[in-house]
Parts: C-alpha cells; structure tokens; sequence
C-alpha cells in the first residue's frame, strides 16, 4: 500500500461544523495568577463543561449551552479534552492508537477527516497518525504529516504528541535515511523531530549542532524543546551535576510541554546511576496529568 500516496493529498483542515447540544470537558492548568498566589499547596487542575467553539495557538472559547455564555482562556492552559461528540471512527482511531495498531490509524485517518471535525481534532488525529507512522518506522510519512502541520499555528496540546524521540533507543535505518532528507527542512518542527531521531545513530554529532541551532528559535515552544533535547547526549557526569537546574527548566516549561522532557530526564538520571532520582522523577510522572493520555512518551 502507497501511504503517501493515500494520506498527503487529503492533508487539508476544512472547518468543522459546531454540532449544538454537546458539552465537551476541558482539562485546565492553573492560571499564572493562581501559580503564584500564597498558599503554598499546588494550585489544582480544573475543569470545566462546555461547547469548544475556538480552540488555537492562541485561545481557547468554551460556551455553556444551557446559558450561551462564552468565556475565552489562554491555549496554552488546555491539558486535555474529552469531546462528547465524536464519530464512531474518531473513537476508533483513538482506540487503536492506544492499542498499538498503528497500521490501522493510519489506514483510517483519510476516512475520519472526511468526516469534518472541528480543525483542532482533525491537527490531532493528524498527529496521532504521525506518531503511528514513526512508530511503524513510515519517518517520512511523519515527517511529512508534521510539515503539513506546522503550516498553522497549532495549540501545545497538540504539540505534545510530536513524534520527538527522548529516550536512546536505537534507531532504525529506515528512520534515518528519513531524517537525513529533512534535517533542513523549512519547518523547524521537523527539524527538531528529524535531529531527535537521529542522536541515536552515527549522525549524532550533525544532530546534536542542529539542535544548538534550535534551541536560538524565536519560536519559544521549539527553543525549549530543543533545549531539554540537547540533554540526551549529556555524559553521567553532566547529568548527575545539572539534573536540579534541568528539573527547574522543566517546571518554567508550560505544563503541556514538560511530559517528553520528563521521560528524557527520568531515562538520564537511571542510565547515570541515581536510581533513587528516577524512581523518585517516575512517580511524579506517574501523577502527572497529561500523562494520562501521554504514556507512549514513555518507551513507545
């Protein structure tokens, strides 16, 4: 079958119908405000009910049905949401996703575009397929499923499923004969994506100059990836000396972003003997919020 053929015309986000009548959940980071109150107990998740009318790089507008109020948020707080309207096959591609049947998602991403969702769930199941396509070692499938992304503006819950690769597992061949074509490609997103691939392989040093590059982006969202990236080529010696000030770069990482970092962090400390560290950094994973739905992160 000839997925690139099949999947990169059909790449387009058309504007999704609102369906009235659905209350969607939202999942909330505390805002700025309450981060830096005075109570010194962690300012909780929240959640709230509504239709999501908007939902960008820049806000995110939840309407209550019953009042037909609207109050606009900042994107960047949106953890998760759980929309009470999907289709049959939006279910299925999650399902599958979750079960490991990453041929499936891919085969069924055409079919549930089609369909129309809302643009923000057409950009996430587009990235759910991405990750689906590297992790059946289809890299330039991803990779070109992100570029087409990356053509807009999208929301960090959206970015959080980028198909980055944190930890040092081995590298397929096939991955990195893909990255090497990208490695300059116009989206700095597939280069970030492309470069992660290939530190576990003989480009490492060719990877690991491109993400200095990175870390200069005036995209804050890619300067700090890159920047947490960068600490997978770290020696035992480097981590064990920079591991709080990297646990502190984490921490002023919006809390969408911070899943990837942690797993690299966690993987770093156990490779370079603080055993208690890790264990200590995976129960803070383990209750972390986006973990929930962000645990493919962790060993894919």
């Amino acid at each position: 079958m000839n997925i690139l053929a099949i999947f990169f015309p059909i790449i387009v986000l058309f504007s999704g119908a609102l369906n009235v009548g659905f209350a969607s959940t939202i999942w909330l980071a505390p805002s700025t405000s309450e981060t830096r109150g005075s109570n010194w107990y962690p300012a909780a998740i929240q959640k709230q009910q509504g239709q999501v009318v908007q939902f960008d790089r820049d806000a995110i507008v939840i309407t209550d049905p019953k009042t037909s109020r609207s109050r606009r948020l900042a994107s960047s707080r949106v953890l998760w949401i759980e929309a009470d309207d999907q289709t049959d096959r939006e279910k299925n591609i999650r399902s599958f996703f979750e079960e490991g049947r990453d041929t499936d998602v891919l085969s069924g991403l055409s079919d549930v575009l089609n369909e129309r969702p809302p643009v923000w769930r057409q950009q996430w199941l587009t990235m759910v397929a991405a990750v689906s396509a590297w992790r059946t070692k289809r890299g330039k499938v991803a990779l070109e499923l992100i570029s087409q992304l990356d053509q807009r503006p999208l929301p960090l819950m959206i970015l959080a499923w980028l198909p980055i690769a944190w930890t040092n597992q081995i590298t397929a061949e096939p991955l990195v004969a893909d990255a090497l074509a990208r490695l300059s490609d116009p989206s700095p997103i597939v280069q970030l994506i492309a470069s992660s691939w290939l530190l576990s392989s003989v480009h490492r040093n060719i990877a690991s100059e491109k993400i200095k590059e990175l870390i200069t982006s005036d995209r804050t969202e890619v300067a700090q990836l890159a920047s947490a990236l960068l600490w997978r080529v770290a020696t035992p010696e480097q981590v064990k000396k920079s591991a709080e000030d990297w646990r502190d770069e984490i921490d002023r990482m919006p809390l969408m972003l911070q899943g990837g970092p942690l797993v690299l962090l966690k993987s770093k400390l156990r490779s370079s003997g603080e055993a208690t560290a890790a264990e200590h950094l995976q129960w803070s994973i383990d209750v972390a919020p986006l973990m929930t739905q962000l645990r493919w992160l962790d060993g894919r």
